[in-house]
Formats: structure tokens, C-alpha cells, sequence
């Protein structure tokens, strides 16, 4: 093992952060990518958790990868609780393979034993390397693991045109929605672990906080006008972008039958390599009985909305195990799959069986 070490790091590594970022990067259906986090990889803890821990894996002095621990209050059973969750985990190609993850995890773990029972991770189905750690005892005093869920992420080509045609009329929130949005939001997260915690007091400064406006969540409405769902679509690109770094052989058949399409439908030019895809997120969404039917409107409304040329995807996620990702049926999609990994301190309720997992994919 070389002499690497590790030790905390703040904002002011933000720019030899990124090109590790882009050093990383995944491979899914014929195309390598990363996710661009620039021009501030903080931005986003910023916006997610209420406060976290940053580690820098080093080679003397220089930087040769990082990872990231964040807490934010979640529901987990039923009961409010501070959860931790693990992400940004980056290492050069070069500095693999010499037990970096659990000298990170020792020091996370001990971090987070003081103040949170519970923790989650995201990792890409395939990714060997991390699912070998699942079950396993990755450093003294870690507690155990296992895989909670998968989450699928159906990434919605806006291709041809789709209306709403259901019996749902969808229009933009107004202010004075805003407590049957929290209600919804609410009701619909209370019951899935951990999912968020919303409240009237905090919704008009979180939406400033986001650099959202209230029209850009939609409501579906009943025959009576009673609303019975809602669903923020959220451009997230000004801090997080799909960037294209490679397309391989076997994906361009799929771009010479885009590029046709493109000529007949009003669709976004596919990105050059080094290029980023314009990506539309649907988060924030609740609807009433868990109603597929009235999922589907909203989401049928958002695509109708947006089919101007101007994005590629909209993105719709949830578990595996949720009858609401069947909403997205009669929609050109493509799945991206991963596991949710899960500890907890708790051992008493470390098996217990989990309720509808939520990940917020704004924040990936």
C-alpha cells in the first residue's frame, strides 16, 4: 500500500475536487458519463442536509479523491429521525485498491454514531466494488449492511408528443396551495422510510433557497377542482449535469434512429461528446391513494409542457417495490437501476422491513 492518508476538507478544495469528479465516471446503455457538479460541488450539501463531514484521500499533498457524509431529517417507521447518507465517493483510477473506502468509513462512522441510528448509500446495480462491501465488516466498529431496495430512476425520452388524457385537469401551483401541497407531500412521505419532512412554515424559503417559484409545481385537479396530487418538475442543471464523455459502437444505432426522429418531432440535438444532456427531474410528488392514474396526468402534463426542443429526459424515480413508477407506462423511457444500501446503529431494527424507500434524485 502506498502512503495515502485522510483527513477533512472544506469548500476551498471545490476546484481540485472536480476534475477527480470527471475521472470517475459510469458506464450505462453504450454511453460513459459523469455527473457535473460545477462550478460548486458544494452547492448541492448546501441544499440537501443540515450540516456533513468532507474527506480528502491524499498522496502527500496532493488530492486523489474525496468523499462525503451529510445528516437531514427524514421519516424512518413512522418516527421523525436524523438520518446520514453517504455520496460524492470519488478516487483517481490511480489511487484505487488501497483501502481508502474504509479508512473513510472508519472515520464516518464514528462521526455518525453520536448523533444518527440510520444511514443509506446509492450505488449503481453492477458496481462490484461497492456491493462486495454489502454484509460485510468494513472497519472496526462498522455497523452492519444490507441492500434495502433498488431504486429505478426511468429516464423519459421527449420524443413524440403525449397530452394528458385523463379525466385530471393539471394547471401550476398558486400560493394558496400551498397547504394542500404540504398535506399531500406530507401524507405521502410519513409513510415511506425515509422520505422528507415538509411544513407550510418552511415551503416558500426552501423554494427560494432552491431558486424555485411556486408554478413550478403542478397540481392535478378533480371534476369538483378539489386538488388531489402535485409534482415539482425542477431544471436542475445549474448544479448538476449528465455530461457525455464517450458514445460506444453499440449506441449508435439508437442515435441514428433519435436523429431521425429528431426531423419529424421536436426534439433536442443530442449532445457532443464533452456535451451535457438537458435533463428535466419530477420530485416532489404525492398523489391521492397513491393513484397511478392521477401520477400519470401529472407527469403526461409536465412532458406535454416541456415538448419544445429544448430537453432531452425528464426523470421520474422510485422503489422497485412502488406501484407509482407503473405512472410512467406509455412513455419511451430507459431505466437506470440501483441499490439502496442501508445501516443502522439500531440493531433492534436493523431487519426490520422497509416501507417505500425514498431517494430525492434532484440531489444525486
Amino acid at each position: 500500500m502506498e502512503n495515502y492518508s485522510v483527513s477533512e476538507i472544506d469548500e476551498s478544495f471545490n476546484t481540485r475536487m472536480l476534475p477527480i469528479l470527471e475521472s470517475s465516471p459510469i458506464y450505462a446503455g453504450g454511453l460513459s458519463l459523469y455527473f457535473d457538479k460545477s462550478p460548486d460541488i458544494f452547492h448541492i450539501p448546501h441544499l440537501k442536509y443540515t450540516s456533513g463531514r468532507h474527506l480528502g484521500f491524499f498522496r502527500g499533498t496532493e488530492l486523489k479523491g474525496f468523499a462525503s457524509l451529510g445528516y437531514y431529517k427524514a421519516w424512518v417507521g413512522g418516527k421523525e429521525e436524523e438520518v446520514f447518507t453517504f455520496y460524492n465517493f470519488y478516487i483517481t483510477p490511480e489511487a484505487r485498491g488501497n483501502h481508502l473506502a474504509s479508512m473513510a468509513m472508519q472515520d464516518f462512522f464514528k462521526h455518525a454514531q453520536a448523533r444518527a441510528n440510520f444511514g443509506i448509500a446509492l450505488s449503481i446495480k453492477g458496481n462490484h466494488p461497492v456491493e462486495s462491501y454489502v454484509g460485510q465488516q468494513i472497519c472496526d466498529g462498522s455497523p452492519p449492511s444490507r441492500i434495502l431496495d433498488e431504486w429505478v430512476v426511468k429516464s423519459i425520452l421527449i420524443s413524440f408528443p403525449i397530452k394528458n388524457k385523463t379525466n385530471y385537469t393539471i394547471r401550476n401551483a398558486r400560493i394558496d396551495d400551498i397547504p394542500v401541497i404540504v398535506a399531500l407531500l406530507n401524507k405521502e412521505h410519513r409513510q415511506r422510510d425515509f422520505g422528507l419532512c415538509f411544513s407550510e412554515d418552511d415551503f416558500q424559503s426552501n423554494l427560494n433557497k432552491r431558486g424555485l417559484v411556486i408554478e413550478d409545481y403542478y397540481v392535478a385537479m378533480n371534476w369538483k377542482g378539489e386538488v388531489k396530487g402535485v409534482c415539482l418538475a425542477w431544471d436542475a442543471s445549474s448544479f448538476r449535469k449528465t455530461r457525455v464523455l464517450l458514445y460506444s459502437p453499440g449506441f449508435y444505432p439508437l442515435l441514428l434512429a433519435y436523429k431521425a426522429m429528431a426531423q419529424v418531432f421536436k426534439m433536442a440535438a443530442f449532445p457532443a461528446k464533452g456535451e451535457s444532456f438537458s435533463e428535466l427531474t419530477t420530485t416532489d410528488y404525492a398523489v391521492e391513494d397513491r393513484d397511478r392514474v392521477i401520477m400519470h396526468a401529472l407527469l403526461s402534463e409536465i412532458y406535454y409542457r416541456h415538448h419544445n426542443g429544448k430537453y432531452h429526459f425528464m426523470n421520474f424515480g422510485s422503489c422497485s417495490s412502488d406501484k407509482l413508477l407503473s405512472a410512467a407506462v406509455g412513455f419511451w423511457h430507459k431505466e437506470i437501476v440501483s441499490n439502496i444500501l442501508f445501516t443502522s446503529f439500531d440493531t433492534k431494527r436493523f431487519n426490520t422491513q422497509a416501507n417505500l424507500p425514498y431517494i430525492d434524485i434532484a440531489f444525486l
